[in-house]
């Protein structure tokens, strides 16, 4: 096809295809061959990634039911709901371990065969590891110096990297250059790391104290965070991470009054080591465990009760907490340890072929 799009500067038809979702994106690389070119630059696939982090305002998440081999987007608001979008998924009995950029960790019941899935290009990336990983922690991130997309498997006394660019495990089985950290003994409270700005982080307890360790894909190594220096924090008291509004963010309960949960954030880049006070959350009628933020809605925070299974909505003006007008028990399934994921459109893996629609009943993998 004769390359007709010359009279328009290619800064500008960057910045509108910036914009389009990754579906459409895969459909215009056909367009002409510099079209092809831009949309399969590793510049742009970041670059459309940050807008679509920036444009998603409407609090998409993606809940994965592996049993019913689907993946619904739900829109979340304030005390509403919407379905935005019903994804089938080839993985059934796969289950999701973490996810970054838009890309979801899934693996079988081996723990030896895993897959990279982008649920918005329909296209995955399979990986084998040598050893069967039941007991290990995970994570996926991006290094930001070079754009490689990487999945670590954190094992009690060694761990496991695979680059994506390289489609290799670049290092598998080696020793932890920090201290033993006993990760994996905590798998079933992380298993999935938090990925923020190119690094993972966990959660785990070794030996009296409870601490947040990092992996960093810049040099593939492990780092331990300092937590706020806060004395309600202290090496004996339960705290969880989780990602929001693009920043890692650690909470807790009060040791004197467990009805409040004070959440705070870090500062931007791996490198960024202060923490500040985000916000105090009151009248809590459920465990630190059972807590589980989700998003912002405005000033006030959209909670998942993990065990319930039921949304709320915390208003701190009124320092209290408000109903979703839906039921919203039966969204997310009754996998107390399955939450939902923030939903991005991106088009990681965009060179490899989606898988084929099927006719009839959906052809699952086992």
């Amino acid at each position: 096809m004769a390359d007709n799009t010359s009279y328009l500067p290619p800064e500008i038809i960057e910045n509108i295809l910036l914009r389009l979702p990754a579906k459409s994106l895969l459909r215009f690389k056909s367009v002409s061959k510099s079209w092809n070119t831009m949309i399969a630059d590793p510049v742009f696939v970041q670059n459309h990634i940050r807008q679509s982090k920036h444009s998603n305002s409407d609090n998409l998440f993606l809940y994965h039911d592996a049993a019913f081999c689907s993946c619904t987007i739900y829109k979340l608001g304030d005390q509403k709901t919407q379905t935005s979008q019903e994804i089938e998924s080839p993985y059934i009995s796969w289950y999701q371990l973490c996810f970054c950029d838009g890309v979801i960790l899934l693996t079988d019941r081996t723990y030896r065969r895993f897959v990279l899935w982008n649920p918005s290009t329909r296209t995955s990336r399979k990986l084998w590891h040598k050893y069967r990983c039941r007991y290990a922690a995970f994570g996926v991130c991006r290094d930001p110096t070079t754009d490689d997309f990487k999945v670590v498997i954190v094992d009690k006394d060694y761990y496991s990297v695979y680059s994506c660019r390289n489609k290799s495990w670049i290092a598998c089985r080696k020793e932890y250059e920090i201290e033993h950290t006993g990760l994996s003994l905590c798998a079933g409270y992380n298993i999935g790391g938090v990925s923020v700005d190119g690094a993972t982080y966990w959660i785990f307890k070794c030996r009296n104290s409870i601490r947040i360790v990092y992996y960093d894909p810049r040099d593939d190594k492990f780092e331990f965070l300092q937590k706020p220096e806060d004395d309600v924090v202290n090496d004996n008291r339960w705290f969880y991470v989780v990602e929001l509004r693009g920043r890692l963010c650690l909470y807790y309960n009060s040791i004197d009054d467990e009805s409040t949960v004070q959440i705070w954030t870090k500062e931007k880049g791996i490198d960024g080591k202060s923490w500040n006070k985000l916000m105090t959350v009151e009248n809590v009628e459920m465990s630190i465990w059972e807590f589980h933020p989700l998003c912002f809605v405005g000033n006030k925070i959209v909670i998942l009760n993990r065990d319930l299974r039921i949304l709320l909505v915390y208003d701190p003006c009124e320092k209290r907490f408000e109903d979703f007008e839906e039921d919203t028990a039966e969204m997310f399934g009754w996998v107390s340890v399955l939450v939902p994921i923030p939903y991005v459109d991106s088009i990681f893996f965009h060179t490899e072929t989606p898988r084929p629609k099927t006719k009839g009943k959906l052809k699952c993998l086992r």
